[in-house]
């Protein structure tokens, strides 16, 4: 057959076939633009988005295991000491590793992609979420045997919430802001809170097998009580629930109240005191349990970000600043365990009786010092909460009977993921960042260094983002915006 080069694309083109159709099919799919972009800036950014993720994992997640491989020389000498091998916590790093360069040279990849064929504009409202969701099966790179449910749910919640804002904003729907009213009330997030708390409450004590070993572990913790007290109070529940008349529990065995009988555990758990005096005898305990949790949280950020302005003549209120934010979040969690266990004991003084809805009916106030927190780390606190809740009530569905762990898809944690990066991308960049402003600006600022804009402070949430523009950006400048 013959053929001829076409004047505009170069494509060969039949002699004696018609042009016209050809040649609009090609020009609706913007496969003309092809000639015309910039291949070298794309595969740079490439390579550059790949670098920069790999190098986020290992410096996350090498640092998470230099700072466990620290402790455990520190409480080596505490007996039992369960301490992971070095290799292992290599091995770990190297996957998440590979994990984040993976999931960001597939988005970037996907993202220039489509632009390249079917051009910038036509795909500004799509091309971010296809291309998030497409990156989250790198999540698998992990390991093929683990699970990180919880971590899915949490993003997966995280990627709601920047929707949420999204769908809040004054140009939204009008439809969109009256279905999302529920969203906008004053404390919506400190009533979340109190919900994912009395699922969370309940599992502990009954179903501790719903929810993860070091997470259980943590709430032993910081229930301040003796191991045998939640077995205690666990049995207890279970008897009450079945209807098995009062009698002495296998878990108080050994203890000073074994033989004793009761129905609930006020009974025992502060044998002579009343409940009130009890709970305010147990916070200053608690508070001083919780400071070891939040001294780190916020000390070690600081030296990182304010090395420098921390010795210098303003370092007094930056230091200031920190301790203020330790001692109130640590009094936030010393309050929440106390109000949980006052909670508890009036659900047990009114019924005179524990069973597994009592406690779940009861121990929901442990969410109300969620309000002794700054506004804005409530939603913060509510989501990491509600993903522990989510998971554990699935779980729960399986205990009671209402759901098969068969129908559930092996590797669901990968679907989630995906689902979140999807929804976090398209607030990020589709658009051309017109809902950049819904994020925070830590999180916008690591977001824009690997995947390569300039950053919000030199851009402003509300300027227009090119994410294939300026992706070269020195060393120096983004250490600077991550430190902002």
């Amino acid at each position: 057959m013959d053929a001829e080069p076409d004047a505009e694309t170069g494509l060969l083109v039949s002699k004696t076939e018609p042009k016209k159709s050809a040649l609009s099919t090609i020009r609706a799919l913007h496969l003309v633009s092809l000639k015309d972009f910039d291949h070298e800036r794309a595969w740079a950014r490439y390579c550059n988005a790949i670098f920069r993720g790999a190098a986020t994992g290992f410096c996350l997640r090498g640092g998470l295991h230099l700072l466990k491989f620290i402790f455990s020389i520190i409480l080596s000498r505490k007996k039992n000491a369960r301490t992971q091998p070095v290799s292992d916590m290599i091995a770990d790093t190297l996957r998440y590793t590979g994990f984040l360069g993976a999931f960001a040279g597939i988005f970037v990849s996907v993202d220039e992609g489509i632009a390249a064929l079917f051009g910038k504009e036509r795909t500004a409202r799509w091309r971010a979420f296809l291309a998030g969701a497409l990156a989250g099966p790198s999540l698998l790179l992990t390991g093929p045997k683990t699970r990180h449910n919880s971590l899915a749910i949490y993003i997966l919640l995280r990627g709601l919430t920047l929707l949420v804002r999204c769908g809040n904003k004054p140009d939204a729907p009008k439809p969109v802001q009256r279905l999302l009213t529920p969203t906008r009330w004053r404390h919506g997030d400190t009533a979340l809170m109190c919900a994912c708390t009395s699922q969370i409450g309940y599992s502990w004590i009954c179903k501790p097998q719903t929810l993860p070993a070091t997470f259980v572990h943590f709430l032993n913790h910081h229930g301040g009580k003796e191991l045998w007290f939640y077995k205690a109070a666990r049995e207890l529940s279970e008897r009450n629930w079945r209807g098995i008349p009062p009698g002495p529990l296998e878990s108080l065995k050994g203890t000073e109240h074994e033989g004793t009988v009761a129905t609930h555990p006020c009974e025992w758990a502060h044998e002579g005191e009343t409940c009130s005096y009890s709970a305010a005898k147990f916070f200053p305990g608690a508070y001083l349990r919780a400071l070891p949790v939040y001294l780190p949280v916020y000390v070690l950020p600081a030296i990182l970000v304010h090395r420098k302005a921390l010795f210098e003549k303003d370092g007094l209120a930056i230091w200031a600043k920190v301790f203020k934010g330790a001692l109130r979040s640590s009094a936030f969690l010393g309050l929440y365990c106390t109000l949980c266990w006052r909670g508890a004991c009036v659900g047990f003084q009114a019924t005179r009786s524990a069973s597994p809805p009592v406690i779940a009916a009861s121990c929901w106030t442990g969410g109300l010092a969620t309000l002794v927190e700054k506004k804005s780390r409530r939603m913060e606190l509510a989501i990491y909460c509600a993903s522990r809740a989510l998971e554990s009530f699935a779980l729960c569905l399986v205990e009671w009977g209402l759901a098969r762990r068969r129908d559930v898809p092996k590797r669901i944690d990968v679907l989630m993921f995906s689902a979140a990066a999807a929804a976090i991308m398209h607030c990020y960049s589709d658009g051309r960042g017109r809902h950049r402003d819904v994020f925070r600006s830590k999180y916008l600022n690591v977001l824009d260094f690997i995947f390569g804009n300039t950053g919000a402070r030199a851009r402003g949430p509300a300027a227009p983002h090119d994410p294939a523009a300026n992706f070269l950006e020195p060393w120096e400048q983004a250490r600077c915006h991550l430190a902002e």
